[in-house]
């Protein structure tokens, strides 16, 4: 099953790069919270985390037994719906689940923005804090690809874009960042044998080349 997503950003977001020489190289330049750019000079988005998370709380306060994979050194119990769905320490899960990716280049969506604290005795700047946030009406896409798919995919999923929709995605929540709009676009099942038939005719194109 794959599952085509669409998400649109309706206040800043900032959701940080993780390659460690990359953030050096952006805080030489003055840039603490930096965006994850892709190779084609894109924004990243990860939403592996945010979706597991806010399904894993959900579920739980509903009264399943599943996973809190959240906390430091926790593996995940492998049985649980949602180890089955996205995996466990040791055992692969089902659905594979892209970045979403902006449909915009880096630059026309990506601002550079100075967020500053003040002394509260003295009334002035005691420190400021380099961060890129993407701005508001970026639209990003992304893939879900479920293998064997189970009667509950589409529901679980969904728990976790509805917890992300309420709750936000990315850094400083809190403060207002992070508000987006995520959803299932579209829905295609395929099959293995698919594969085979993609094959045969790329193979056939090909060899028509010769």
């Amino acid at each position: 099953m794959r599952y085509g997503l669409e998400m649109k950003t309706l206040s800043t977001v900032i959701s940080g790069e993780i390659k460690e020489e990359e953030r050096r190289r952006k805080e030489r330049a003055g840039v603490h919270l930096p965006c994850r750019i892709t190779a084609d000079g894109r924004v990243a988005v990860p939403i592996y985390g945010a979706l597991r998370g806010y399904a894993e709380i959900a579920l739980r306060a509903s009264g399943e037994d599943v996973c809190d994979t959240g906390g430091k050194g926790t593996k995940g119990c492998g049985k649980c719906v949602l180890c089955d769905l996205y995996g466990s320490l040791g055992r692969r899960g089902r659905a594979i689940i892209d970045d979403m990716r902006s449909v915009e280049n880096y630059d026309k969506v990506v601002k550079k923005v100075t967020h500053i604290k003040l002394n509260r005795e003295e009334g002035n700047v005691s420190d400021a804090l380099g961060a890129e946030e993407i701005q508001e009406g970026t639209v990003f896409t992304g893939n879900i690809v479920v293998l064997n798919p189970k009667e509950r995919d589409t529901e679980l999923i969904n728990t976790g874009i509805e917890g992300i929709n309420e709750f936000g995605l990315g850094g400083w929540l809190t403060r207002g960042r992070g508000r987006v709009e995520l959803k299932i676009a579209s829905v295609e099942r395929r099959s293995w044998d698919t594969l085979v038939k993609e094959a045969r005719e790329k193979a056939k194109e090909l060899l028509g080349r010769e």
